[in-house]
This record gives C-alpha cells, structure tokens and sequence, in this order.
C-alpha cells in the first residue's frame, strides 16, 4: 500500500437482514507524488443489493493551473490485477466523490451488475502536489436486500456501423466526452451538438471506463454512427483508443518502465482499433507523452483551439515524418461541455463507407486532413507521368517517382478567406500562396525526383505569420522510387 496508513472502521446492524446496511468508514494519508494506486478492499457479505461510496481529500492548488485529486474507482471479486476486465466496475477519475451501483442502476461511469459477495476493492489513484501530503477518508455502504433485477440487455449491435453511404469524405471528432467521465453531457445532447457542427460521426473516448460505450448500445441515437473508445489516461500520458469492440475496456495504471503498453496497444489494434497518442505536447502532470512512437497509429496534433502545444505536437509529428515513420495526424475537440465546440477541430477521413471498419481503417492510412470547421474543405493531390500515364495519389498515398521525373502538386482550399497555404517536405516549407477574399484559392507546384520524400499542406489564418492558429492541415503524400522499398522507422 502506497499510503502511510489506512485505518477501518465497520458500523451498522449486527444482523445483516434485507432493509439493513453496513458502513466501512477508512481514512489514511497520501505522500507527495502522483504516481501511485492504492486500493482499500473490504468484504460484501451474500444479501447485498447496493454498494455506495463517498470520499472527501484535502484541497491544494497549484497556482491555480493544478490541483489535488483523488481518482476514485472500484473492482469486484474476480480482482483488481492489472488488465482486469472481469474486476473492473467502474472509474470516475477525480469528476466524482461518489458513487453507487447495484444490479439495476449504477452511477455514470460504473457498470451496472450483480453485487456479488466476496472482497472488494475501491481504486484510489492520488495526485498529491502539496509537499505535506494529502489526507483523504471513504465511506463504503453496504445496503442489504433482495437482488434488483439487472437492467434490459443490450442490444447486439451489428458488426460496425451500417453503411449508409459508399466511398467518401467523412467529417468526424475523435475525442469526446459525456457524464460517464468528466463531460456534462449525456450521450444524446453530445449526437445533436455533433449533428450542429456538420459531423458525420464521433468517437466516444470517456476515460478509463467502458460505461459510456454500453450506453452507446442501448441508446441507439438514430443513424448516427459512434466509434465506441476510451481515452487511457495513464500518468505518464493519455492515449486514445478509437474504434474499440463492444464492451472492450482498456486498463491505464502503468507507466514506461512497467513494458506494457506495447501489448495494450496490439490488442486494441488486433480488435480493429486505432491507437493514438492524445495531445502530447501538453505539459501538465501526467499527461505529457513518455512511451514513444514505436506502437502508435496516430497522433492527436491538434487538441481543441489551436495552442503552443498543439504547435509543438505539430514538430513532433513532423519529425516521425523525416524520419520516415508513416503515423497519421488525427485530430479532436476534447470537448467536455457546452463552452468546448464539438467538431474544432475535425478529422475528415476518405472510408470506402460510413462504417466502424472503414472509418478506422481510413484514419490508419492517414486518407485524411484536419479542419477548425465544417466550413474548410481542402484538397491535395499530387501527379506523376509514369509509362505515359498520369499516376495520382492523395493523403495517405504513395506515388512513385522514376527518378528525375516531376512530380505536380495541385491544392484547392475553400472557406478560407486570407489564409497562407503552405507546401512542406521533408525538406522544409517549399512553397507557399495567400487565399483572397474569396475563401477560395488553389497552388500548383513542381519539383523533380522524389527527393522531397513527403507533401504535405498546412492552411493557417494569413496575419500572424509561421506560428499563426491553424485552418487545416493534411496528412501527407508519399513520395518514392519505384524501385525502392518502404521502410518504416520507430520512434
């Protein structure tokens, strides 16, 4: 135990009869540090039909930007082990102080399911910035009765989501939240602000817990197709898993030198998933991205409203792409309510069909670029003669080149008024071009060979120069030899 101490108090009726209740009362202190999980297990005698938590811990703040938490969690019988999914029973992170769950009804957050007898155990995940510690206490009631009857099975869904259109542009957010983490939303409101913000689908990416995506199930929000996924929020970085299968949960508590993520991420992956590395740039405790590029599909470049950290995201990305790394550029609102829009930005995807497999497998590819709106539209292609032919290739594609052969690069952009188009290799920024008044501008640019490795194109708003907030951006175009293998590099 990571604590200086827990103690235990047990009050209530002797006789555990139906109408009755048991209340654990524990207190201890958290040292200074935040990587850490604790867990407070106590014993649920046969007979109980609920299970109710509180916990309170001493407030702190560090200059305002962070602060003391108590994460807080729970696991039933089958254990609290590492990759646990038969244990888990739910995560509300610090958004909660408490919570309770029973066969019919849980808390958002938490998985509604027999209360079955046998040792318990709350999750305790502390971050402690004040040096003296942190105290905390949790109350745990026990209330004895008849078992309630478990809540209307769930749907089965179909594999994916239906198709109800075929090959295309779709625009999508990749990260999201409702009341089943830290977001005010329910799953209904979040579909209609999707809806008002031109989306075609979302990624549902609560973190730490499956329970949103059960709802997802059970809601069935019209036709509006919803990537089941869980931010993993571990300490030493988020990540996103997009795309996972129904009823999949993904543990978070373990660091770089604990040498599991990799398995993490090839199980997501072998699911149809998509594994991405959620804002690594940001540079709060926990969060900042430690466990490389090796095992990532994507990275979130762009988090919300264009910042310095997406800026330095942005660099990093492009640094993999230098290095021949082939990771895709995804991006995602990270809304949590209403002041957050949905949808800046947005990640439009060209997928064979607006379905589960064919929007992940379209993300993976990089067929994609990002927009602050449904308003911005750009295109990006880029042509070679080949055998008389002319060869094109889009984001996410490869063109090959026979050496010396031009390469033509068109770009059409729209709903950018004053805006700096921008082409960049491997080499650098190559060229550049400034929509007018319009909104509507296109560039053409050539080069030779295939020495320029990459194209891609950054669209930014025209007055603020190189570090100006960002319109659009697209994954790139590969360029190779015909004669030449594609080699990866990991990162």
């Amino acid at each position: 135990m990571t604590t200086e101490g827990i103690a235990a108090r047990r009050s209530g009726d002797d006789v555990e009869a139906p109408g009755t209740a048991t209340t654990f009362e524990f207190h201890g202190r958290f040292r200074f540090g935040i990587e850490r999980w604790a867990y407070v297990e106590f014993d649920v005698p046969p007979g109980v039909a609920r299970i109710s938590v509180r916990t309170s811990h001493d407030p702190f703040s560090l200059l305002g930007i962070a602060r003391n938490v108590l994460d807080l969690g729970i696991f039933g019988p089958a254990g609290h082990g590492l990759g646990n999914a038969e244990g888990f029973r739910g995560w509300s992170g610090g958004a909660r102080q408490d919570f309770t769950l029973s066969a019919s009804d849980a808390t958002p957050g938490y998985l509604a399911g027999p209360i079955e007898p046998g040792r318990w155990a709350l999750a305790l995940g502390p971050v402690v910035l004040n040096p003296l510690g942190m105290r905390w206490r949790a109350s745990v009631v026990l209330e004895h009765g008849e078992p309630q009857p478990p809540p209307p099975a769930t749907a089965t869904p179909a594999p994916g989501v239906p198709p109800r259109r075929g090959a295309g542009w779709y625009r999508g957010d990749l990260h999201l939240h409702t009341v089943h983490s830290d977001g005010r939303r329910e799953p209904g409101e979040l579909i209609a602000d999707a809806r008002a913000s031109g989306l075609d689908f979302i990624a549902s990416t609560d973190h730490n817990t499956s329970a949103a995506n059960r709802e997802w199930l059970t809601t069935r929000p019209g036709e509006f197709p919803v990537l089941p996924g869980e931010e993993v929020t571990t300490r030493h970085g988020h990540w996103l898993a997009v795309g996972l299968l129904p009823g999949a949960w993904v543990d978070w508590r373990y660091g770089p030198r604990d040498r599991v993520f990799a398995r993490y991420a090839a199980a997501v992956r072998a699911g149809g998933g998509l594994v991405v590395a959620a804002h690594p740039a940001v540079p709060l405790p926990g969060s900042a991205w430690e466990f490389g590029y090796r095992d990532v599909d994507a990275l979130e470049v762009w988090n919300g409203t264009w910042n310095v950290d997406d800026e330095i995201s942005l660099r990093i990305w492009h640094r993999l792409l230098r290095r021949g790394r082939r990771v895709a550029a995804v991006g995602g609102s990270d809304s949590h309510a209403a002041h957050q829009r949905v949808g800046l930005p947005q990640t439009v995807v060209f997928a064979a069909a607006l379905a589960h497999r064919e929007l992940v497998e379209g993300l993976r590819l990089g067929r994609s670029y990002l927009a602050e709106s449904s308003g911005v539209a750009l295109e990006l292609t880029a042509s070679c003669p080949a055998g008389g032919d002319d060869v094109r290739a889009g984001p996410g594609e490869t063109l090959a080149v026979p050496p010396g052969a031009p390469v033509t690069v068109h770009v059409a952009a729209s709903g950018v008024p004053g805006a700096r188009v921008t082409v960049i290799t491997a080499a650098g920024r190559v060229a550049r071009a400034t929509v007018g008044g319009s909104g509507l501008g296109r560039l053409r640019w050539t080069a030779t060979g295939a020495d320029s490795r990459f194209i891609r194109i950054e669209v930014r708003h025209g007055a603020r120069g190189r570090l100006a907030p960002m319109i659009a951006l697209t994954n790139p175009i590969w360029l190779s030899s015909p004669n030449s293998r594609r080699r990866d590099v990991a990162a």
